[in-house]
């Protein structure tokens, strides 16, 4: 159902993947002198892979992406310098041990933007933004045009990012609860932001420091023929 879902996202007429094997797979060592290549794939860009990991917060991808960049002690210490934070409000030690402090969680997000400006570029091109991009925020009453990463592990429930209104202007914000009481979480966390948003007011367009940028939506995976 996941990979239909994400199917459905790819250009009207694309073909569905398919792949079969007959016969047994044989590894080698390396690549043999007689192969001649017959189709070069072309990733999307790596912020596009991130958006897209992060619409539909694909673990896969988060796996591979650990592995390429050096693993989690490299990317808690990194996170931790860029965000100004101490090494001990971002924990990351193992798949069953993630531990983020609500205020680091914010100033990574500041850090992210800062990074991003000099590309032209907002958290909106690497976040999922509610109520314009496809993916498992839709599921929840999120308010809308808010730029939203949200997490899951065991018994935390945890959601932090931009949230836009017309008094405040971008409000970063993070909520992190704890407990069995998970379904209810997210309902109250929910809640909150609408309790914001009926103080402060829902802004009704998308602020420039988190608008997308529009040259990016060409940016797309594609396949060339290099022998028929």
């Amino acid at each position: 159902a996941e990979a239909q879902t994400e199917y459905r996202t790819l250009p009207p007429g694309t073909p569905k993947p398919q792949l079969a094997i007959a016969g047994s797979v044989r590894v080698m060592p390396s690549t043999p002198n007689n192969v001649k290549p017959l189709v070069r794939h072309y990733s999307p860009p790596l912020a596009e892979l991130l958006k897209t990991m992060n619409e539909y917060s694909n673990n896969m991808m988060n796996a591979m992406l650990i592995d390429s960049v050096g693993g989690l002690q490299a990317i808690a210490q990194k996170s931790a310098e860029s965000a100004g934070v101490p090494q001990s409000e971002i924990q990351l030690t193992g798949s069953d041990f993630k531990r983020v402090s609500p205020r680091a969680a914010c100033v990574m997000f500041l850090a992210i933007e800062r990074y991003l400006q000099p590309y032209q570029m907002t958290i909106g091109d690497v976040f999922a933004i509610v109520g314009q991009d496809p993916g498992i925020l839709n599921q929840r009453w999120l308010p809308r045009l808010s730029v939203i990463k949200s997490g899951q592990l065991q018994n935390v429930n945890a959601i932090a990012g931009a949230l836009p209104t017309q008094k405040q202007g971008t409000v970063w914000f993070a909520i992190m609860n704890f407990g069995n009481y998970y379904d209810g979480f997210s309902d109250e966390q929910q809640l909150l932001l609408k309790n914001l948003l009926n103080d402060w007011g829902a802004a009704q367009s998308l602020p420039t420091e988190l608008a997308p940028l529009p040259a990016r939506r060409n940016n797309t995976s594609k396949n060339e023929i290099i022998q028929q």
